[in-house]
């Protein structure tokens, strides 16, 4: 009984203790430099133009994608002109509808 309560006094210290602390990751310490623009030598800095300029080559090499439509097929030619709505005739009185009544 002794033992439980001290047990359950220690998790709820550990507890208090871990949730007041704030989160490693959002404190500035000494990890990623934010400002490493102004850090570049010229050596770095036409280096990174080379590359740079090298993919905007490779990239205009690449032909441009076709639009890929599976059910272009499937609609008709002209679609600019909206398709007309169909009515409905209304059903005639004339025709009697047979139904399979019981109480026949």
């Amino acid at each position: 009984m002794k033992r439980t309560i001290i047990m359950a006094s220690a998790a709820a210290a550990a507890l208090t203790l871990f949730a007041s602390q704030p989160a490693s990751a959002q404190t500035l310490g000494t990890g990623i430099p934010l400002n490493s623009e102004n850090e570049k030598t010229p050596e770095q800095i036409e280096k990174q133009k080379r590359i740079d300029d090298d993919y905007k080559a490779t990239m205009r090499k690449i032909p441009d994608a076709k639009a890929n439509d599976p059910w272009g097929n499937m609609r008709s030619a002209d679609t600019s002109t909206p398709a007309k709505p169909t009515q409905l005739k209304p059903k005639s009185t004339a025709q009697k509808k047979k139904t399979n009544s019981a109480a026949d």
